[in-house]
This record gives structure tokens, C-alpha cells and sequence, in this order.
């Protein structure tokens, strides 16, 4: 009976092992002139507190900074950018992973997903001061529009290959908003809150 525990006990351990194993993520690509490292998973195959707090590209160290069911972004912590376009590159992700090779530079998973992963408005809502933030994962040119709860368009702004962008509200006054985003194959509306 006793080597029966001891069974079940060994294929309980390894079986949860199994569960628990590390694996490189299907796909990853640099933005932001090299200087961040985006990791795509497949949803729900890897929790954020079994994914490396640190990777290691080329000597270069990038340190985990945001973390969601299918996205990993890491920021250059040491050393110098990554050289742009990456187009092919080897994260080292450490023990439980190793090292794992990505290639062709384009993005790696649907553009929507994408942005809807990585697009933030801020402050939301808009308390203090007439400045709304946005940003993106990467750099992006598109088009962005703010309209009012009856259509009414209030603000129209480009965006030419930036990460970043801020909207100047002062000219609109406090309400409901919907803040449109448009590129050439994806649109995106958020719900914007101005109470200055």
C-alpha cells in the first residue's frame, strides 16, 4: 500500500509539472526603435506570474512592465536598443524557458487585437488640466476623431508614426465623448469622460 502513495504521489508531481511548464511564446517583435519587446501568447496558455520578470536579447536586458492574458511588454532596462526594423532576433528568457527566435519583423498577431491590447486614453476621465493622452503599442499613423453623444464631430487630429499623442480639449466642453481611431484597417472607439 505504501508504494501505492508513493505511485501516485510521483504521477500527481510530474503531472503537475506538465501543467506548470514554461514554453517561448508563439510569436514576438520590437517597437519603439528597438528600445520594446512585445510577446504574444495564445489566451489562456500562460499565466503573468509564470512569465520571466527580465529577457535578455543581444546582451540587451528588457524588464517586464505590463502583463495580460495574451501580451507581455517589456521595456530596455540595460544596454542599447535593439537595431531598427528587427526583423530577427533570440530572447533569452531564462532557465525554466531558454532561448527562443522570432523572425520577419511584421506584426504577429490580428492589428486589431493589437491595438485594443495596447491603446490607452488618459486621464479618463478628463478631471484637470485640457491635455488627453493617448498611446499605442508601437508607432502608428491614423486618424483620430472625437465626437459627441448626438455625432456631432468636436475634434479632428492626425497621427504620423508615433507611439504617443496628445489631444488639447480646451475648446470642448464637459461631457460624454466617443474618441475614434482610425487607420487604414482598424477602428477603435472609446468612451471619453471630460468633467474639467
Amino acid at each position: 500500500m505504501k508504494y501505492n502513495y508513493y505511485y501516485l504521489f510521483l504521477v500527481a508531481f510530474l503531472g503537475f509539472n506538465q501543467i506548470n511548464a514554461q514554453f517561448c511564446p508563439p510569436n514576438g517583435f520590437s517597437t519603439d526603435a528597438g528600445a520594446t519587446l512585445f510577446f504574444v501568447y495564445d489566451s489562456g496558455t500562460s499565466l503573468c506570474g509564470s512569465r520571466p520578470g527580465t529577457v535578455i536579447v543581444d546582451g540587451s536586458t528588457f524588464t517586464l512592465i505590463s502583463c495580460s492574458d495574451t501580451l507581455s511588454e517589456y521595456t530596455l532596462t540595460v544596454g542599447p536598443p535593439l537595431p531598427d526594423p528587427t526583423t530577427t532576433f533570440t530572447a533569452d528568457f531564462g532557465a525554466g524557458v531558454g532561448n527562443c527566435s522570432y523572425s520577419d519583423g511584421t506584426l504577429p498577431i490580428d492589428e486589431f487585437e493589437f491595438l485594443k491590447a495596447t491603446f490607452r486614453v488618459y486621464p479618463n476621465p478628463l478631471k484637470k488640466d485640457n491635455q488627453l493622452t493617448l498611446k499605442f503599442g508601437s508607432n502608428i499613423t491614423a486618424k483620430i476623431y472625437i465626437y459627441d453623444v448626438t455625432g456631432k464631430l468636436a475634434i479632428s487630429e492626425k497621427i504620423e508614426n508615433t507611439n504617443k499623442k496628445q489631444i488639447n480639449t480646451s475648446n470642448i466642453a464637459n461631457g460624454v465623448y466617443f474618441l475614434k481611431l482610425v487607420t487604414d484597417n482598424v477602428t477603435i472607439t472609446k468612451k471619453v469622460i471630460i468633467t474639467k
